[in-house]
């Protein structure tokens, strides 16, 4: 990151902290927060091509490097394999927990 950017990410956090009206406060935060994760995502796509556009003609090890990674990381990365995953692309169910999948009712120990 630049100084520019983190100097000027800094401030806004600032900003946001000195707000009186705690409503007004968590507001400010969530919009600065949902603006974040917008850019986010643009960035990791950014990333993303980059990673497959290096890919023709080196390893998954030689990608992982450029960028101070695991061949693991690079790999998983361009082909969508991340753990950046969204909600919606989660198992719609829960996985059952031990106790369920070996017939045990509720666990009913702790209040």
């Amino acid at each position: 990151m630049t100084d520019a950017f983190t100097e000027s990410l800094e401030a806004r956090v600032a900003e946001i902290a000195a707000i009186e009206n705690l409503v007004e406060r968590g507001l400010a935060a969530r919009e600065a927060r949902e603006h974040m994760a917008v850019r986010d995502r643009e960035l990791y796509a950014i990333q993303r091509a980059v990673v497959q556009e290096l890919k023709p003609g080196r390893t998954w090890e030689e990608v992982g490097r450029l960028f101070g990674r695991s061949h693991a990381w690079a790999e998983a990365l361009a082909t969508a394999r991340s753990s950046k995953r969204r909600k919606s692309e989660h198992a719609a169910q829960q996985t059952p927990t031990a106790r369920e999948t070996e017939g045990h009712g509720e666990d009913t120990s702790t209040p």
